[in-house]
């Protein structure tokens, strides 16, 4: 059977193009992400000779060591993570898709196969035979591509900031086996259930002269579905009570699994949907408009397949951008709702910090009222079965509470004394810790130390994890970064003119003083352009690669399509009419594949929205309607270049012969 299916792809390279090009850009794309992820876990974890570290030990005597010159790489791999997750779930899905449609579109060769004496079983190793005729040489060009594509990557991701450390390129030999490994796997996964499929066709398959779909929805396929279907419904069902960090992977992995029920229930509901849009078509174009209906609704796997690719990349890219973007506008606006401060006062020069001078003038001014300069500093703690590095600051409660709207969740609101900390609400959830818990941190440079905790703050991130007392023993004493300044009730109204003036008071070298909403405005600013970059990292290899899966589903479509055209030149139908036609199939397959991929991200946000909290209000729904606009316009736009390219060089070959021949 190797011979048939080599013959066999050599004969319908049309048809099998779309799968070698999808596969082999799968693989590139996985094995890119491999080379970088590799890239990143060889940036070497011993810390620098003169790093400060600190010992503690865990709650099982076990002593562990933690450098303050250790890199954490856990932010550049989380996002190469997440783009490696997106770009194998594009690849699954539209490899899977476009095998399951590559048997649809051949079940009368399967039939005559049967017809004779070929066995189920041979067919199915034929099918798979096919897949490997396929599948080796695209997943060997996607390597290739791959080998050439990651050094400039790499670059390029060194050239964004993500990363803390200039990243290098290793040797690419087990991202590029992994990555065709890869391939290789999901290539006959997907033609695995197709064979399944093909080994049950019919003899009398081969006498059968219309391409009408019959069974579309088959046992397998609709498991699937109902699978996808009931883990994605309760995954976002769950997602909005299990707090923001639990609710991101719910949602997301929710909306993924949607798309896939979906797709896969896409033959039983996407025709009848594409008939009703398409009744002001019959009117304004009636011949082909009635011609597109018609094709969309008697070829229905063909329809899901042309909706799977948009629909697949619409639904991913739109979740990802959007709970991304939500999540950054929820944490601004608490932010904003929180801070009862009017100024901001900032060091002039980037990296200094806060002399304890400014400090002591901003508070014997008459008109502040309060001041907070939290310093920052980074601690070890030690928990019952880790040692971990934490956020922590130098802080007093009670003029933080003063400056920013701060909720005393447990145990009460005072001034910190040596031995004692406050921790904030996600740190006493996430680690176990209430009131009258002992903490074991340490400074790095430090002696291991104790703390009981006195109180559990709720103010969003004004509150950091630790708050630490300043002048205990071993505490060093690390400026602010900036202080929050609270106005007496007489000068508030003012804040703009108090802030030129303190400024000057202060030394307009030495301190810039901001009001506390244009501070915000000049921080999301910057917030919004790292966010751009991990959108663009997660997305844009993606997008692309779905663009493309998208042109290559269209052509696997029209390979099949001559004698429906030829016929079509035969009764009356002109050109221009089977060129409208197919310009309304393929916008409304596009459309309605835009549709439903806002359906299920709108389900997958909403979930995550309500599990985000903002002061006094909902967290505000952030879109990247620029993006997701663009993405929509460029799969509409390739999806009418093709279907018009391809039947146009259909029109150039009708004949009688097309008709009466077999395909």
């Amino acid at each position: 059977m190797w011979r048939i299916s080599v013959r066999s792809v050599r004969h319908y390279w049309a048809l099998f193009a779309g799968t070698f090009v999808a596969l082999a850009l799968g693989v590139a794309l996985i094995g890119v992400s491999a080379a970088a992820l590799a890239a990143t876990w060889a940036v070497p974890a011993a810390p620098r000779a003169e790093s400060a570290s600190v010992t503690l030990t865990d709650g099982h005597g076990t002593a562990r060591t933690l450098s303050s010159g250790d890199v954490d790489m856990g932010g550049v791999q989380s996002v190469l993570a997440m783009a490696g997750v997106v770009s194998a779930f594009v690849t699954v899905f539209v490899i899977a898709g476009t095998c399951a449609f590559g048997i649809a579109l051949r079940r009368r060769d399967m039939g005559l196969l049967r017809l004779v004496g070929a066995g189920g079983p041979q067919v199915r190793r034929m099918v798979l035979g096919e897949s490997l005729a396929v599948a080796v040489p695209a997943a060997s060009v996607g390597c290739a591509v791959a080998a050439g594509t990651a050094p400039v990557v790499v670059k390029a991701l060194n050239g964004t900031g993500l990363s803390p450390v200039e990243l290098h390129l290793g040797p690419l030999w087990w991202p590029l086996l992994f990555a065709a490994g890869s391939g290789l796997v999901i290539a006959v996964l997907g033609m695995l259930a197709a064979s399944k499929r093909a080994a049950r066709v019919r003899p009398t398959e081969a006498l059968r002269e219309a391409d009408l779909d019959a069974r579309t929805m088959t046992a397998g396929r609709g498991v699937m579905g109902a699978l996808a279907l009931v883990a994605g419904a309760v995954m976002v069902a769950l997602a909005p009570g299990a707090g923001a960090e639990a609710a991101t992977p719910l949602a997301l992995f929710g909306t993924m699994a949607l798309a896939v029920a979906a797709t896969a229930f896409g033959p039983l509901y996407l025709p009848p949907l594409l008939r009703l849009m398409a009744l002001p078509l019959r009117w304004a174009d009636p011949v082909a408009g009635r011609l597109a209906a018609e094709s969309v609704r008697t070829s229905r796997r063909r329809t899901a397949s042309l909706v799977g690719p948009v629909l697949a990349i619409l639904a991913i890219v739109g979740v990802f951008t959007t709970v991304l973007s939500t999540t950054g506008a929820a944490t601004e606006a608490d932010d904003r709702a929180r801070t009862a401060a009017q100024l901001v006062v900032e060091p002039a020069t980037g990296g200094a910090t806060l002399g304890r001078d400014v400090l002591h003038r901003l508070r014997s001014d008459d008109r502040v009222a309060a001041v907070s300069a939290p310093a920052p500093l980074e601690v070890a703690v030690a928990g019952p079965d880790s040692v971990w590095k934490e956020q922590a600051a130098v802080a007093d409660p009670v003029a933080l509470a003063r400056t920013h709207r701060v909720t005393v969740v447990d145990g009460a609101l005072g001034h910190l004394g040596p031995g004692k900390v406050a921790v904030s609400r996600e740190f006493a959830d996430w680690y176990g810790y209430h009131v009258g818990s002992v903490v074991r941190y340490g400074l790095f440079g430090g002696k291991p130390m104790t703390g009981r905790v006195t109180a559990v703050l709720d103010g969003g991130s004004a509150v950091p994890p630790l708050l630490l007392p300043s002048g205990s023993r071993g505490t060093p004493a690390p400026g602010p970064e900036r202080a929050a300044v609270l106005l007496d009730e007489e000068t508030a109204g003012s804040a703009a003119a108090e802030a030129a003036d303190l400024a000057e008071r202060l030394g307009p070298d030495r301190v810039r003083v901001t009001p506390t909403a244009d501070w915000f405005g000049r921080t999301a600013t910057g917030q919004d352009r790292l966010n751009r970059l991990v959108l663009g990292v997660l997305t844009v290899p993606a997008s692309l690669y779905a663009l493309i899966a998208v042109a290559s589903t269209l052509v696997m479509s029209y390979s099949r399509r001559s004698r429906e055209i030829a016929g079509m030149r035969m009764i009356g139908v002109s050109a221009a009419q089977v060129r409208r036609m197919a310009l309304w199939e393929t916008l409304s397959t596009t459309l309605l594949g835009v549709v439903i991929a806002g359906v299920v991200v709108a389900l997958g946000v909403r979930a995550h929205r309500a599990s985000l909290d903002v002061l006094g209000g909902a967290a505000p729904l952030s879109v990247p309607w620029a993006m997701l606009g663009t993405l929509t316009a460029a799969c509409a736009v390739v999806g009418v270049v093709v279907s018009l390219a391809a039947s146009g060089r259909l029109l150039r070959q009708v004949s009688v012969a097309t008709v009466t021949s077999r395909q």
